[in-house]
């Protein structure tokens, strides 16, 4: 065999290799996750039968609470909303590594500075389309600056951005709690409330029932964060930052720089996550808005493997089950903790098959 020959057949084996090792990653990709759920369904399903509750029986309410319901559609829609929102943003953070888990706050924070703005004295007569927007943009900033002081705090004295997101999701709560009793209460209330929201509302979607603007702007945001992170210079600095930081500080810019834009988005997203669900879904805000729906968005980012679109799937695949599990509630005795449990399920098993597939994959 001539030397042209082998380097040929050695250039076809390689090809083979690396088509092989993309299926294998493309199968992981996808299979990991549905696996995941499947196995936190069966274990659900065993925990339930302990209870003496028929498992299948529930699930199949689930999904006629889901597909067949008239509500169910919308309902899961609704509940989706926020989810996409966090769950982008988060994915620009921990596309760059960058592991914050302060979206909870930012959200909270967004709503209770938007609705303090959109039920200001003398700004409620203002037109619904621009007060919609400027709550929206509002919103984005307060978030976006809470979002920031991580990256102050973690570029100035080093401190951790995990331990820094979370304890300033708790001082949100306590600001929370004081906007609605003191700060933007509604007078007519007889229990801690916001203001109404008024003309600041979120329009429903001609002919999708509750479905409100809110989630059409969610999915437009999904293909948008698509596009920036793989076609625009910051996109491509925030890959390097997570696949090497080193080489992104001696190449590029320090990396602290890029931890504050990569918080500051995140922020600003959660922060209009938290007006929209307040404006599309709720109306106005109580001491019960903080309903760990940042919490939630990092399973969604988890599940959705750091991409816009897997994080819509996931988005959309949890809140039909917490909408189909809602419904089964009213028919049967299943306990009120066990999406959460399924949703802790889903994550371990999510953990060990990946682990699994790594391993399969270096053989």
């Amino acid at each position: 065999m001539t030397a042209t020959a082998a380097v040929a057949t050695l250039d076809r084996t390689l090809e083979k290799v690396l088509r092989l090792e993309q299926r294998r990653s493309r199968l992981a990709a996808v299979g990991v996750p549905i696996a995941a759920v499947l196995a936190a369904l069966v274990v659900g399903a065993i925990l339930m039968s302990f209870d003496g509750i028929a498992a299948l029986s529930v699930y199949g309410e689930v999904l006629r609470g889901v597909f067949v319901n008239d509500r169910g559609p919308a309902d899961t829609a609704v509940a989706a909303t926020p989810l996409i929102i966090l769950g982008l943003g988060l994915l620009v953070a921990y596309r760059a590594r960058v592991f914050t888990i302060g979206a909870e706050g930012q959200y909270v924070v967004g709503a209770v500075a938007a609705t303090a703005w959109a039920t200001g004295p003398g700004l409620r007569s203002l037109p619904g389309p621009i007060l919609i927007v400027t709550s929206i943009v509002i919103a984005a900033v307060a978030g976006a600056v809470w979002g920031a002081l991580t990256a102050v705090l973690n570029a100035r004295f080093g401190a951790s951005v995990v331990i820094t997101s979370l304890l300033l999701n708790y001082v949100a709560t306590a600001l929370l709690a004081w906007a609605v009793r003191k700060g933007i209460r509604d007078p007519a209330s007889f229990t801690p409330k916001s203001r109404l929201l008024g003309a600041a509302t979120l329009p429903h979607v001609p002919g999708l029932g509750r479905v409100h603007a809110g989630f059409v702007v969610a999915i437009v945001l999904v293909p948008v964060v698509a596009v920036w992170l793989a076609r625009t210079r910051a996109g491509y600095r925030i890959t390097v930052m997570g696949d090497n930081a080193e080489a992104l500080g001696a190449n590029e810019l320090p990396t602290h720089r890029l931890t504050l834009l990569v918080l500051v988005v995140c922020g600003a997203l959660a922060g209009a996550a938290g007006l929209v669900h307040a404006a599309g879904a709720v109306g106005r805000l109580d001491g019960s808005f903080a309903t760990g729906y940042g919490f939630t968005a990092i399973v969604v980012v988890l599940l959705g493997r750091l991409r816009p679109f897997g994080v819509l799937a996931a988005a959309l695949g949890l809140s039909a089950l917490r909408i189909g599990f809602d419904t089964a509630q009213r028919i049967y005795a299943v306990p009120s903790s066990i999406v959460s449990v399924i949703q802790a399920l889903v994550v371990m098993f999510f953990v060990i098959g990946d682990a699994l597939a790594s391993r399969w994959a270096t053989r």
